[in-house]
């Protein structure tokens, strides 16, 4: 008979044996980084590095075409990345203060101070709109080349996610208080609270705002829909935490984790359709290294680890 110790590590390496491997990687960031986000079509990707702050970068030509920080002279510590859907505009943030930059010139647009910790942040779809989590306890809306709030939503603790989508109409916030809320944008009035036992660390809806990703700390992930305030299906992954995520269409989801895996799912049932596992880099403590961002380019699946580089599949 078999120790039921070694079934566990026989059945643990049969399923890593299952997970795609990347059939091309490039280097990104120096060391590691603390934060990237890749566009939508994986056109595109903004970076913020250990070594040399932010960066922007051509996916399709591996090129990097910007090296963006927010004082001349000084390396600025990237904590918070987004790019517009259109690639026309990136976000650059860390603690206070906030950039958008035009990825055509590569020149800041507008810089400006948050009016609190910076926790999250979202860029809308068409770079016109920055959505912020602070550790204040509020959420709040900017123009992103104004500066002007719009808007502002509470929590009873700090804001660890956020997510704005126009052209749905709603915003959502992710709270260590435990709650995940959805708001209008029309006048930014509650449209419904999510309770759950822990701290939410994602909110994140699909290309059109029709569902809302709400993933909570030690629990299932839930996939709702937003018109018809249905709970579509959950999300298990067991011991996996879930760090990024990408829609793909109205019924796929790709997830990465804190620990190199990929996971894809047919949204409308939760089935788990397959295994991605990026390589590891560099020191011992990018053996379990964070997935930051998913994106589809084409047929081909991209993915960017705190490792310091972009995989391909």
């Amino acid at each position: 008979m078999i120790p039921n110790n070694l079934l566990v590590l026989l059945l643990i390496l049969f399923l890593a044996g299952c997970a795609k491997t990347p059939s091309d990687e490039l280097q990104i960031g120096i060391d590691g980084l603390y934060a990237a986000e890749i566009q939508n079509d994986g056109s595109s990707l903004v970076a913020g590095s250990f070594k040399h702050g932010g960066s922007y970068w051509d996916l399709r030509k591996k090129s990097r075409e910007y090296s963006w920080n927010h004082k001349d002279g000084y390396i600025t510590d990237i904590l918070y990345t987004d790019i517009s859907d259109d690639g026309r505009f990136a976000l650059t943030a860390n603690y206070y203060n906030v950039v958008i930059w035009h990825t055509e010139t590569g020149e800041a647009i507008s810089f400006w101070e948050a009016p609190g910790r910076i926790e999250s942040a979202d860029l809308s779809q068409d770079g016109q709109y920055i959505m912020l989590g602070l550790n204040n306890s509020t959420a709040v809306i900017f123009h992103s080349q104004l500066g002007a709030m719009i808007a502002e939503f509470q929590h009873g603790g700090p804001v660890g996610s956020v997510a704005i989508n126009v052209s749905g109409g709603f915003a959502a916030t992710g709270s260590e208080d435990g709650t995940a809320k959805l708001w209008s944008l029309e006048d930014f009035s509650l449209v419904k609270e999510f309770p759950h036992d822990n701290q939410v660390s994602m909110v994140k809806f699909s290309d059109t705002g029709r569902q809302l990703l709400i993933v909570p700390a030690n629990e299932e992930a839930e996939l709702w829909t937003t018109q018809s305030l249905r709970l579509r299906s959950t999300i298990s992954l067991g011991n996996y935490r879930i760090y990024s995520a990408q829609f793909v269409g109205e019924n796929r989801l790709i997830v990465g984790t804190t620990h190199r895996n990929i996971f894809e799912f047919d949204a409308s049932n939760g089935a788990k359709l397959e295994t991605y596992q990026i390589g590891t880099k560099g020191s011992q403590s990018f053996k379990s290294a964070i997935v930051l961002d998913v994106a589809k380019q084409d047929d081909r699946l991209l993915a960017v680890s705190s490792s310091g580089y972009l995989y391909i599949f």
